[in-house]
Formats: structure tokens, sequence, C-alpha cells
């Protein structure tokens, strides 16, 4: 369609509107045998004044088709990151995993089976938040640091503006283990290139995607900021909880959070680990990502 208001923007409205007008002047040719058997030649007036093209119909339209099948890909590429969901969401397959751990009564072991979801690559960032949300409540700014001091209200919020939601707990644990069953999705001891912590933080955040990734390509599970989630906190919920695709409690005062932050020590970085606030609270070591079902 030739419209400015379609999902590739003006670029891709530039380039619909030539490709209209091309096949029809071919098609317009052909049908009125502008072209003899002998030259199998026609001739293109663009828009731009005194210039005439002289090309042949048939190498035209066989460009032409293959730059519309190429073009949307580019289109796609280059577009803003929002709609990018092949660079900036990861899908985790279905299939079980053992959730939970024995170093806290609250983390009782289980084992969960999870339905396909997608999660968001990295943390959501500051300019991200501001651009859809005209907002920017971070302490420490930077437009590539995560998005801080953030609700849990206002996180769901800038995920539904997408189509998205927050992960569960069960989701988010099972994508920021990265197929992995250690205590740290790298192994069972600290490692520094890893994640952002008390230890090597400077007391601040920083800008996303700088330690290394878990197993399915996720930056900053452990470390930087907590990261809200959409379950209600219990503390005795696992020992309930349903094996298949489980929500976390009906109701609650708290909402769950997980992955540790800038001013925790490391034991607070374990993929196990829960914490619990104030769904309305907004402090300087909280943020979050976005997930959806696939399929």
């Amino acid at each position: 369609m030739c419209s400015p208001f379609s999902e590739g923007g003006w670029g891709a409205y530039s380039f619909a509107c030539f490709s209209f007008w091309l096949q029809q002047k071919i098609e317009l040719d052909e049908s009125s045998n502008y072209k003899s058997k002998t030259t199998a030649y026609a001739k293109h007036s663009f828009p731009r004044r005194g210039m005439i093209w002289i090309v042949s119909p048939s190498l035209v339209s066989n460009v032409l088709r293959i730059f519309i099948a190429v073009f949307p890909a580019l289109i796609f590429a280059t577009a803003p990151q929002g709609f990018s969901q092949s660079k900036t969401m990861v899908l985790i397959p279905a299939g079980e995993f053992q959730m939970g751990s024995n170093a806290s009564p609250d983390e009782l072991p289980h084992t969960v089976h999870l339905s396909a979801f997608q999660i968001d690559r990295y943390e959501v960032t500051q300019e991200k938040f501001e651009k859809v949300m005209a907002d920017n409540p971070s302490d420490f700014s930077g437009a590539n640091r995560p998005v801080e001091r953030v609700t849990w209200y206002e996180a769901r919020d800038y995920c539904k503006k997408f189509g998205k939601r927050l992960p569960t707990e069960a989701e988010w644990e099972k994508a920021a283990r990265g197929g992995t069953e250690t205590v740290f999705y790298w192994g069972d001891a600290m490692d520094d290139g890893h994640a952002w912590y008390w230890d090597n933080a400077a007391k601040t955040t920083h800008a996303v995607g700088q330690k290394k990734p878990n197993g399915f390509g996720l930056y900053d599970t452990a470390g930087n900021v907590w990261e809200w989630v959409a379950d209600y906190y219990g503390d005795a919920y696992y020992a309930a909880s349903r094996k298949q695709d489980p929500r976390g409690p009906f109701t609650g005062k708290y909402r769950s959070m997980r992955g540790g932050s800038w001013k925790d020590f490391d034991n607070f970085l374990r993929a196990s680990r829960r914490n619990y606030d104030l769904p309305a609270g907004r402090f300087n070591y909280i943020g979050f990502r976005c997930a959806q079902s696939a399929g």
C-alpha cells in the first residue's frame, strides 16, 4: 500500500509508491504493445524533469520483483527497536526446568513446565521508557542505562503498550538460568565478568549489555537492577505452586522481583534468589524487562 502510515514508515512509503508507479508503467506499456519484438525497449519518464530512462521492461520487472522480495526485510532490520523483536527478544522453548533451590525456605525446589515464550534480551533502558511513557524517573541518568525508580504499575503499563507483559516469576527464572542448574547462570562461583554488583558497580547502574550473556543470549539477568515480575509474592507459594505455567498467588500485598542489583552482594544474584516490594514503590535499584507468549 502506498501510504506513509504503513509499518515501514516513510522509507517504505517512498519505495512502495515508486514500485507501484513503475509496475503500472510496465503493465501499461506491455498492454499497449509499446515495445516491438526486435527492440523490446520501452521508455519510462521518471518524475524528475528532463530525465528519460530507456530500459527493458522484462529486466525492470525482474529487478522490481527482487526488490519487492528483499525490501521488507531491509525495512524490518532498520525499523525502531520496539518493532524488531528478532533483535530485542529471545524465544525460550517450552519444557521443564528445576525451579528454586535449598538456599532459602521460600525457594523450595520444584519442577515446572512452561509453554514457550519470548522475553526481552535487555533490561528496558531509560531512552526506550522515556520515548513511550514521556517520563524518566531514574536517579542514574543515561540513555542506555536501565530505567529505575519505576513502579510495578508503570512497568506493567509500558509492556502493555507493545502488546507484551511482565514475565511470571517462573518464566523469569527459566530465562535467567539460561539452561543451567548452577547457583549463577555461569557457574557456582561469582565472576565479575557476568554481573554488576556491590564489588564492581561503583554504587551506580551501568549501560545494559556490557557483561557476558547467559546461555539464552540474555544480558543482565544477574545484577545491575532488580526486575519486577508479574507475580504477587508468597513465601510459601512454591509448596502449592502448580506445575504447568504457574502464575503466583492470586492476591497479595507485595510484587516479586528477581535478579539482584548494583547495591547487592553476590549471594543476592543467585538465579533462584527471590525478593519483593510494594508495587507502588520507587527505588533506584529496581527496573524490568518485558515478555510475551509465543504463538
